[in-house]
């Protein structure tokens, strides 16, 4: 099996958003492997005082009009796309409840129906014909101020929870990036990880909940799905099976397995379990964490990490190449040119985020092309929102990414060339550090190349006997990476 990588929350202007249906899926094309675009739909419990919520209705009641009047565009456009093998599509929208929390729904179909309801209950009855899936996203804002409600939720038709996005991570109270928007704080009543402790079994997916037409945008969370092809009834499959990964935006590989059982899966309690993790990222990994969850209990076991050293030796070495910065207001289109010398270049992958488009450009601006040891990379920036992950619901920007993963030598060079700027340095340079330079003087676009990070510092691979705590529950994998890249692995439960 493979895991596929994509986005299946994010928004346009086909509801209230930016981007065209067809421009935001071909900048999902560039860097996702499939992707939902998810009109904003319904609100059957809207706050309605027009003295403090007036832009909120505002907001919500042109969306929604919008998207009825668009939703058969929308599903021509996903249909259109839906290449299997390439790029799949899933049609979705979304359905506000400040009771029970907000829920995206989900068809495994072409030309799906736009479907209300005024409860969670009677919206699961009246979709259940479609056999659509419903899963919650930003999970654990204010129960009574769309915080999920979990006494309503049904794992029969939500096998994902949303564990990350823009919003920041819904995990619990000790998890990294906390909710900072203005629908309020985050909160254990309403966290994933209390809804796992009550006894409800669903897995975990991450989403950008980007408005800004441009799915997967690097840093606001993507979802990895585990599956034999990629093709919409495989990963439909893989979805209800709960074989899924969450990440805030790097593609990361895992195999965990307790006993024999799957990331998804349920397997029998044993005074001990052979546990056994393999996991690759992108950077450093700083921190893997096995999460586990008995009764109303929780611990965190943090396992033994290898040491990170900057000697040189020969082998398989990642390097983030990363482009963007300037001053305000300043949008910079780049065309890199990258050459390897005594080295092999295996993979490259883009990491890409929303960096400004007219509404009538139709063609994405990130592209990627590779020739044997010899790539151009053509991307725009714009200047660097607050924040470590790159701005929030609207004009996100930040910089853009390259990841390359390079077989070495001593004698492996890497140049770069931009216009009249060119960086040259070798692998034995940047296994000590990064470099960089700026385009055209102080306070204007720059470039950098990381440091080279050996696979020993990427990846992870750990086996022990696991003793469990209590008859029944669960496990799952938490990891952190140097550059604050973080994966969740769906739990594993015992039974």
């Amino acid at each position: 099996m493979k895991t596929y990588w994509g986005d299946i929350h994010s928004h346009c202007a086909a509801s209230y958003g930016y981007g065209t249906p067809k421009r935001a899926l071909e900048n999902a094309k560039s860097h996702l492997d499939f992707c939902s675009i998810t009109g904003h739909a319904f609100w059957p419990d809207m706050p309605m005082d027009l003295k403090t919520q007036n832009n909120v209705l505002i907001m919500h009641f042109g969306g929604f009009q919008k998207l009825q009047y668009f939703w058969k565009e929308l599903m021509t456009e996903l249909k259109a796309a839906n290449k299997p093998g390439k790029f799949i599509t899933l049609p979705s929208y979304e359905w506000h409840s400040m009771k029970y929390g907000d829920y995206n729904v989900y068809y495994n179909m072409n030309d799906a129906p736009l479907i209300d309801a005024p409860t969670l209950p009677e919206l699961i009855k009246a979709t259940s014909k479609y056999k659509a899936i419903l899963l919650p996203h930003h999970c654990s804002y204010l129960s009574g101020f769309r915080g999920t409600r979990w006494k309503d939720f049904d794992s029969a038709v939500s096998p994902l929870v949303e564990i990350f996005s823009n919003h920041g991570c819904g995990e619990s109270d000790d998890a990294y990036y906390d909710y900072y928007h203005t629908m309020g704080p985050r909160v254990k009543e309403t966290s994933v990880r209390e809804g796992l402790l009550q006894g409800h079994k669903f897995g975990f997916y991450a989403s950008t909940d980007t408005h800004d037409g441009y799915p997967g945008h690097y840093g606001h969370g993507r979802i990895g799905v585990i599956c034999d092809k990629l093709d919409r009834q495989n990963l439909w499959n893989a979805i209800q099976k709960r074989r899924t990964l969450a990440s805030t935006g790097a593609r990361f590989e895992v195999s965990a397995h307790l006993n024999g059982g799957f990331i998804g899966e349920s397997v029998r309690t044993e005074k001990e379990m052979e546990l056994k993790i393999d996991l690759t990222g992108t950077a450093p990994l700083e921190l893997v964490e096995l999460v586990e969850g008995f009764g109303k209990n929780c611990k965190l076991h943090r396992l033994p990490m290898p040491t990170l050293s900057t000697e040189f030796s020969s082998g398989k070495y990642k390097i983030k190449i990363e482009c963007g910065w300037g001053r305000k207001n300043i949008v910079h289109n780049w065309d890199i040119d990258i050459k390897i010398k005594n080295g092999k270049l295996l993979d490259a992958t883009q990491y890409c985020r929303f960096s400004s488009y007219e509404m009538e450009e139709e063609k994405a601006t990130e592209k990627l092309s590779i020739s044997k040891n010899t790539l151009n990379w053509k991307c725009r920036t714009k200047q660097n929102p607050a924040g470590l992950l790159g701005g929030t619901h609207f004009g996100a920007g930040g910089t853009q990414n390259l990841v390359i993963e390079l077989d070495t030598s001593a004698k492996t060079e890497l140049e770069l060339k931009c216009g009249n700027s060119t960086i040259k340095t070798s692998i034995k340079k940047l296994v000590n550090g990064s470099c960089g330079k700026a385009v055209a003087g102080f306070c204007s676009p720059s470039l950098k190349i990381h440091r080279a990070v050996p696979e020993k510092e990427y990846s992870f691979n750990y086996e022990t006997k696991f003793v469990p705590s209590g008859e029944k529950g669960f496990i799952y994998i938490r990891a952190k990476q140097t550059d604050g890249q973080m994966l969740w692995t769906s739990p594993i439960w015992r039974e």
